[in-house]
C-alpha cells in the first residue's frame, strides 16, 4: 500500500514515519493473508469436488448422468463439477477440461470420452497424480486397474434388445440398414457387433443388407437413408446408431412416404427424438440409463478413495423405450432431466 504524504520527509516527525512504515507493513501482511486464504478456499473446494465431464454437455442423455451423480455426491457431502463440450467432436475441449481437474487435484473424475483413443495419455496423468478416474458409457482401449475403472452401457444387451424389436417387426423374415458404425466414437461399433452376433441368433431369417459406416452427420444420415430405400423395396428395419442417424433416417422415411414399410429403431434419448417417439415417426429408443451410471460412478470414487476394492468394470442394463412405456415410472425416472440433488 503506498501512502501518499503531504509534506516533506524532513518535515516528518520520526513517529510519523515508523507508523507510515508500520501502515505499509501491516497492509502488505493484510493482501497476502488474504490471497493465501483464497488460494486455500479454491484449492479445499476442489479437493471436496467430482468433475464429471459428459461427452457433450448439450445432449439430454448426459444431463441426466448428472442427475445420478449429484444425487450420490448430495449423500456424501460432496460437491459435482459438471460441465462438458457443446459438440460430440470437440476432443480439444474435454482435454483441457481433465487438464483442468489434474491441475486442480480434484477428488475425482468421471469422464464419457468423446474420441476412442485421444484422451488415453490425459487419463494416464489423471490416474499417476492420484485422482481416480471411471470411465462411464462406452469402452476405451485402455486397461482398468486401481484408480481407473469403467461404468459402461451393456452393449450386448443394446443388441439383444434392438434385434428382438427388429425381429418382432418383420415377423422373423426381411431386411436390415445400419447406420453410423464409426470407429472413432466409443460404443458405436460395440452396438452395432452386437446387434449383429444377436440378429444370426434371434432372427437368422432376417439380413443385413447395408452397414453404413463413420461418423454421420443429420444431412448425411438423410440422403444416405433415402438411397437404400429406393434401393431396397419391402419391409425394412434401419438400425441408427445415434442420434443423428436416427433423425436423418426419420425425416427420410418422411421424405420418400415410406412409414407403411420402413420402421426405425434408434439409439440415445434426446428431446427431438422423444417427440418423434411418441408422434409414431420412428419405433423404438434403445436408450443408456446414464442416471444410473453417474450414481454408481460417485460411488466407485468414494470407495476408491476410501482405499476399498472396487469393481474394475460395471454394466448397466439399457432399456427399449417405445409408445407404450414411455410413461411408466421407471422409464421416465431414466429420462428425467432432472440434475438438483435429492436424497433418495
Amino acid at each position: 500500500m503506498r501512502v501518499r504524504l503531504a509534506a516533506t520527509l524532513q518535515e516528518l516527525q520520526p513517529y510519523n514515519i515508523i507508523v507510515a512504515m508500520k501502515i505499509g507493513r501491516e497492509s502488505g501482511i493484510a493482501c497476502l493473508l488474504v490471497l493465501l486464504c483464497c488460494l486455500g478456499c479454491r484449492t479445499n473446494t476442489s479437493r471436496s469436488t467430482i468433475a464429471v465431464i459428459p461427452r457433450d454437455s448439450a445432449e439430454e442423455i448426459w444431463v441426466s448422468e448428472h442427475g445420478g451423480a449429484v444425487d450420490a455426491a448430495f449423500r456424501h457431502h460432496l460437491k459435482i463439477y459438471w460441465n462438458g463440450p457443446t459438440r460430440d467432436d470437440e476432443v480439444e475441449q474435454q482435454i483441457a477440461l481433465c487438464e483442468k481437474v489434474i491441475a486442480g487435484r480434484y477428488y475425482g473424475l468421471i469422464l464419457s470420452p468423446n474420441n476412442s483413443f485421444a484422451l488415453n495419455t490425459t487419463i494416464e496423468r489423471a490416474v499417476e497424480s492420484g485422482i481416480p478416474v471411471v470411465i462411464v458409457g462406452a469402452p476405451i482401449p485402455i486397461s482398468a486397474r486401481r484408480g481407473l475403472t469403467f461404468v459402461l452401457n451393456d452393449a450386448e444387451e443394446m443388441g439383444t434388445l434392438a434385434a428382438e424389436r427388429a425381429r418382432t417387426i418383420l415377423g422373423g423374415k426381411g431386411r436390415i440398414i445400419i447406420l453410423g458404425a464409426d470407429a472413432l466414437s466409443p460404443g458405436s461399433v460395440e452396438r452395432s457387433n452386437a446387434f449383429e452376433k444377436a440378429l444370426q441368433r434371434e432372427a437368422p431369417g432376417i439380413t443385413i443388407e447395408e452397414k453404413l459406416a463413420g461418423s454421420l452427420s443429420f444431412g448425411e444420415a438423410e440422403l444416405a437413408s433415402e438411397q437404400d430405400i429406393h434401393a431396397f423395396s419391402g419391409r425394412t428395419v434401419i438400425f441408427a446408431l445415434g442420434p443423428n442417424e436416427t433423425e436423418g433416417a426419420a425425416a427420410a422415411v418422411r421424405n420418400t412416404g415410406t412409414s407403411n414399410r420402413i420402421s426405425i429403431i434408434g439409439c440415445d434419448q434426446t428431446l427431438d427424438l422423444l417427440f418423434l417417439l411418441r408422434h409414431r415417426k420412428i419405433d423404438s429408443l434403445l436408450v443408456e440409463n446414464t442416471r444410473d451410471m453417474g450414481n454408481l460412478a460417485v460411488k466407485e470414487i468414494i470407495a476408491e478413495k476410501q482405499g476399498k476394492l472396487v469393481s474394475p468394470r460395471t454394466l448397466v442394463d439399457p432399456v427399449l423405450v417405445t409408445r407404450e412405456n414411455i410413461d411408466q415410472e421407471a422409464i421416465q425416472r431414466i429420462l428425467s432431466l432432472r440434475w438438483r440433488p435429492r436424497n433418495e
